[in-house]
C-alpha cells in the first residue's frame, strides 16, 4: 500500500487534542467565547458565521439589525 502524503484524520485529530489541552480548566462560558472569537479574527468564517446567525432552527431568515 503507498504511504499517504497528507492524512486529514490524523491533522484533524491533532487540532482537536491541542485544542482541548489550550481550553482545559476554561468554563464553558469562556470555551464559547474563545471559539467565538477566533471565529470572527477569521475573514471567511466571520461571514459564514453572521450568515448562519441570521437564520432561526425553522428557516426562517431573521431582520439583522444596524
Amino acid at each position: 500500500m503507498k504511504e499517504k502524503q497528507f492524512d486529514c484524520v490524523k491533522m484533524k485529530h491533532e487540532i482537536q487534542a491541542r485544542l482541548l489541552k489550550e481550553m482545559a480548566g476554561l468554563s464553558l462560558e469562556e470555551r464559547q467565547k474563545r471559539t467565538e472569537d477566533r471565529i470572527q479574527a477569521n475573514p471567511i468564517l466571520a461571514r459564514l458565521w453572521r450568515q448562519a446567525r441570521q437564520i432561526e432552527p425553522t428557516g426562517e431568515v431573521l431582520q439583522e439589525s444596524r
